[in-house]
Parts: structure tokens; C-alpha cells; sequence
């Protein structure tokens, strides 16, 4: 009954989200897919976040609007945000850090006379929001990968030595039984943890397929597809 009422109460959740007037519009799969052959192997999940991300594009073109609005119009140079606390150093006569292999550029103005000072404030402002969204969005994509591949090494133990292995136990109690070697209690009891190991299976699949999803959001879109699945 538990396990029904929570089938309905998701499958209702999940209507309002697609804003659907009744839920009976739904057509489901009767099962989660399986896992697949191997997982993703994104070394430049950042990049593709700074590349695919719709807020991180919102950003700079918050950046250019706001350069826009206050006239600004003479580019001097381009600089990465990601490397924006070096820059800073540089021009403060502090020794200048390597930077990064990952850039999201940004131009820098010239600022003419003190009278627009403040333009350049503002406008380092937006920067700086870039800056933070850019930060932001690596970290996601990071742990969103980190959550992504311990879900499938989870899934993965599970299917392939947790149930061969509780099976194979099982096998060997209904031989004893059969024997008359154990009681009809520890039968029992084996089928109780077999029923224990596939549940617990079937939510490691579900977490997987869930650290799946974030990690395409994380990213700003579909995963790109793996090499074996390339044409």
C-alpha cells in the first residue's frame, strides 16, 4: 500500500511539472533502462559547462548589455575571467600567476578620463558576476561528474556481484532445504535478504539514471554520446 501510494503521489508530481491536466496523458516505461556498457569519460566537463550553459551565456550578455548602456565602445584587450584575480595582480605590481587552460573572455575598455570612473565599476561589476556564474557552473559540473561515476560504479556492483552472488547463495539454501539440511525459517529468511539485495539494486539503477540528469543539467545539455555509440 505504501509503495502505491507513492507511485501515485510521484506519477502527480510529475504532472504538474510537465503541467498536464490529469495524469492519465502519461505513458511511462514499465522498467528503468539498463545500465550502459560504460559510463562517460568527460575530462573537460568544465569547458562543455562554460561552453553549454544557458546562465553562464545569460552573464555575458548581461556584460555587454551593461558596456553598451554606458557607451562603451573602444576595446583595449580581452581578458579571462577565470584569470581575473591574476590580472589584478599584474596590474597592481604583484608577480602575474599562470593561468588556465579553460578561458571565458571578456573585453576590457578604455576608460578614457576619471569621469568614467564609475562606468568602470559598473562594468567590472558584471564581470565579476561572470566570473562567479563561471565558478559556479565548474564546480557543478564537477561534483555532478564525481556523483555521476560513483553512481554507476554503485549500479554496476550491484548488478554484476551483489545478485549473482546473493542468487547463487540462494541456489545453495534450496539445495540444503531440500536436504533437509536447514529449517523452513532460514528459507525464508534467505528469501527476505535476496528481495533486500534486488531492491536495492533497482534504487542504485534509479540513482544512477538520477546523477545521469543532473549531469546533463550541470553541463547545460545532452551528454554527448559514447564511443562506441558514435556512427
Amino acid at each position: 500500500m505504501r509503495a502505491r501510494q507513492v507511485a501515485v503521489a510521484t506519477r502527480e508530481t510529475l504532472t504538474r511539472l510537465l503541467g498536464l491536466s490529469t495524469g492519465t496523458a502519461l505513458r511511462l516505461p514499465d522498467r528503468l533502462p539498463d545500465l550502459p556498457a560504460v559510463p562517460r569519460d568527460l575530462a573537460d566537463v568544465e569547458a562543455i559547462a562554460l561552453r553549454e550553459r544557458l546562465d553562464i551565456q545569460a552573464s555575458r550578455l548581461q556584460a555587454a548589455h551593461t558596456a553598451t548602456s554606458l557607451g562603451l565602445t573602444r576595446t583595449t584587450r580581452f581578458i579571462n575571467v577565470l584569470d581575473l584575480d591574476y590580472v589584478r595582480n599584474s596590474q597592481s605590481g604583484q608577480t602575474t600567476a599562470p593561468g588556465y587552460a579553460i578561458t571565458l573572455e571578456l573585453p576590457l575598455f578604455d576608460w578614457g578620463t576619471a569621469r568614467v570612473a564609475k562606468a568602470e565599476a559598473l562594468y567590472m561589476q558584471a564581470v565579476d558576476k561572470v566570473a562567479q556564474a563561471a565558478i559556479d557552473a565548474r564546480s557543478e559540473a564537477r561534483q555532478s561528474y564525481s556523483d555521476y561515476r560513483s553512481a554507476y560504479d554503485l549500479a554496476r556492483h550491484y548488478r554484476d556481484e551483489v545478485i549473482p552472488l546473493r542468487k547463487k547463495i540462494s541456489d545453495e539454501t534450496m539445495l540444503r532445504y531440500n536436504g533437509m539440511l536447514v529449517s523452513v525459517f532460514e528459507l525464508l529468511t534467505d528469501a527476505r535478504e535476496q528481495a533486500t539485495a534486488v531492491n536495492a539494486t533497482i534504487a542504485a539503477q534509479k540513482d544512477f539514471w538520477l546523477a545521469h540528469t543532473n549531469l546533463e543539467a550541470a553541463l547545460g545539455g545532452r551528454l554527448p554520446p559514447a564511443p562506441k555509440e558514435q556512427p
